[in-house]
């Protein structure tokens, strides 16, 4: 009988710090894309024109 040692396999459950800190910085650049779409005043304009629309539709409604 010899003695080996033997490696047991690494567990790869969660993630590692370099792994912590590029998923850390992907969702900051998502999220600085998200606010500057929001916050783009062509967007705001759409958003207001759908609103001023569903507005106009339901007193249509009310107004029959």
């Amino acid at each position: 009988m010899s003695n080996q040692v033997v490696a047991l396999p690494r567990s790869e459950r969660g993630m590692t710090t370099a792994e912590y800190a590029l998923g850390t910085i992907a969702v900051v650049a998502v999220l600085a894309v998200v606010i500057g779409v929001l916050t783009n005043g062509a967007f705001s304009e759409h958003i207001n024109t759908l609103a001023n629309q569903i507005i106009d539709w339901i007193q249509s409604f009310i107004k029959k």
